[in-house]
């Protein structure tokens, strides 16, 4: 009788539509994804000169904290599965509460798996009132 390879077993293993060793869901929980970074100077210029596009914007004005927050959420989970890859999302400079709450998110290891990196937006776009996301591609989680 001839003994089985590893590459034979596999084979067999992944045959078998009972058998189920990969659970996507637990395996998108275990994967994890890297902090974002701090977009670069260099990315802001583009997207003041207009090289690379913001798809979507959002203004948080006059908004309490709590309500921020889930807007802020849904904002960013409706951007990245429509594909948009670049975002802004306008806090005000105000007293920083709005702010804060949108910092506390994006430093939040739940939104890893949507963004690649955030940074101020350029002076002329709002400079410390306002953010500048770069947001993963959907094909990334899966």
């Amino acid at each position: 009788m001839k003994k089985l390879s590893d590459d034979d077993i596999l084979k067999w293993l992944k045959s078998d539509e009972k058998a189920n060793f990969i659970d996507k869901e637990k395996f998108m929980e275990k994967k994890v994804f890297p902090k974002p970074n701090q977009i670069t100077r260099d990315t802001l210029r583009k997207i003041l000169k207009g090289k690379i596009k913001i798809e979507a914007e959002i203004d948080l004005h006059g908004l309490d904290r709590f309500k921020a927050r889930d807007i802020v959420e849904g904002f960013i989970h409706e951007s990245f599965f429509n594909g948009y890859r670049y975002i802004n999302i306008i806090t005000g400079k105000g007293s920083g509460i709005i702010r804060q709450v949108v910092k506390d998110y994006l430093d939040d290891k739940k939104s890893y798996k949507f963004i690649i990196g955030f940074s101020n937006a350029h002076r002329k776009q709002g400079g410390e009132g306002a953010f500048v996301l770069h947001l993963r591609k959907k094909e990334t989680i899966g």
